[in-house]
């Protein structure tokens, strides 16, 4: 049987014209064949040049050698070299004619956790920037601290305030705690397959596609996986931490405590002495008491809390006897987290 043939169609996400784009769906959709695809005809038709980025050097430096071996034949009148890091094209008829090859640039591959390095590094005809599996799987890698402030100031660096550049997050359906997705408070509407913030300068597009799901599931890989887990995160679109357990609002009696800041994100603590249960909400009152669990961000009216402090000790015997009610997943996970210590 050949390959599927409803990959993803990248005309949706273009025309909601947006500067940051998301893009989070099954694996082996064609998200990331599709924005390479673009990237490199926008560059040989238009003049127009895209980034190519990945998180960390060793994973730029697999995806750097292998990134025209899929989408190259798509282009037949040209040949394709990497030239260190960057990717360059030229036309097959010169070649043939035995003319002098002139390569034009298409890109460059640039690895995040480096970025700060190129601050002063003009990219005038870069339009796209391809931020390929933004969304870590689980394994050995992790985020880089306060990762979302560093791609902005990185795409500022890209863009210069001239609103030339669109950013293209390309990720599988893994986990719904992730910088992004909690920086920009993004989640899976039910609803509707786009999630739109920030007066459109951000959007984030689920996608479903099971014309895709029904042509995998003939395969013989897709009908050993049918009805599994991996399935629905591989081949639909299903986070394995985007669940309702202990979700719930805080009841009219419950109590502000404190907000506790994390490297997440901060969050409202509520207390109901009558049930003794707690609630952890991203929503916070007006007037607050905060605590952080982050030395450095310490100040006049933010006092740091350790993980040894009563008031998350309460929480964690609260968690542990199942009386601790969160507001959406994406707070449940971050406190899990905390909750492990």
């Amino acid at each position: 049987m050949s390959a599927p043939s409803k990959f993803y169609n990248l005309s949706k996400i273009l025309s909601y014209n947006a500067a940051y784009n998301m893009c989070v769906g099954g694996r082996g959709i064609g998200k990331t064949y599709g924005f390479k695809k673009k990237g490199i005809r926008d560059a040989i038709v238009k003049g127009d040049e895209f980034i190519y980025l990945r998180r960390y050097k060793t994973e730029l430096q697999t995806a750097r050698n292998t990134f025209f071996a899929d989408v190259g034949n798509e282009f037949p009148n040209h040949d394709f070299r990497l030239n260190g890091w960057l990717a360059q094209a030229s036309l097959i008829a010169d070649r043939d004619a035995g003319k002098k090859r002139e390569w034009i640039t298409l890109g460059y591959f640039i690895a995040l956790s480096q970025a700060q390095n190129i601050k002063s590094v003009a990219f005038p005809k870069v339009k796209t920037i391809i931020f390929d599996e933004f969304i870590i799987e689980k394994g050995a890698l992790h985020y880089l601290p306060d990762e979302a402030v560093i791609f902005n100031n990185f795409y500022s660096t890209v863009d210069r305030y001239k609103d030339k550049t669109r950013a293209f997050f390309l990720a599988n359906s893994v986990s719904i705690m992730n910088p992004y997705f909690l920086e920009y408070e993004i989640r899976p509407d039910q609803s509707s397959e786009f999630v739109i913030k920030a007066g459109g300068f951000l959007v984030c597009h689920f996608i479903n596609s099971d014309e895709f799901a029904n042509e995998v599931y003939q395969t013989k890989f897709g009908k050993f996986i049918k009805d599994t887990d991996y399935a629905d995160y591989a081949v639909g679109n299903a986070f394995d931490d985007n669940h309702e357990s202990l979700l719930a609002l805080k009841n009219p009696k419950a109590r502000y405590l404190f907000t506790l800041e994390c490297k997440t994100g901060s969050f409202s603590v509520w207390h109901d002495i009558y049930t003794d249960d707690y609630f952890i909400q991203s929503k916070r009152p007006k007037a607050e008491m905060i605590f952080t669990l982050l030395s450095e961000r310490m100040a006049e009216d933010k006092k740091l809390m350790s993980f040894t402090d009563k008031p998350l000790a309460y929480l964690r015997a609260g968690f542990r006897a199942g009386r601790v009610s969160f507001d959406k997943p994406s707070t449940r996970n971050t406190f899990a987290d905390i909750f492990k210590r």
